[in-house]
């Protein structure tokens, strides 16, 4: 008879599974919660370059991208 995992009881939604593991997971690769907002911020952004710039060089990124041969 095979072992069942203590974890999987019928009463633990599989949401609170996933959180379990994912806490686990966490613990095991030393991840701590952020404290601070401003910790996320990046300063690659140029100067020059507004976010319209940006979506409309994606777009044309994305559009070209479907027309490129794999040959």
């Amino acid at each position: 008879m095979a072992q069942r995992n203590p974890i999987l009881r019928a009463d633990v939604s599989a949401a609170e599974i996933a959180r379990r593991q994912l806490e686990k997971l966490a613990v095991e690769q030393g991840v701590l919660p952020i404290t601070e907002f401003d910790s996320l911020k990046a300063d690659f952004w140029p100067k020059d370059e507004s976010v319209d710039d940006f979506v409309r060089t994606v777009r044309e990124r994305r559009r070209d991208s479907g027309r490129r041969s794999i040959e």
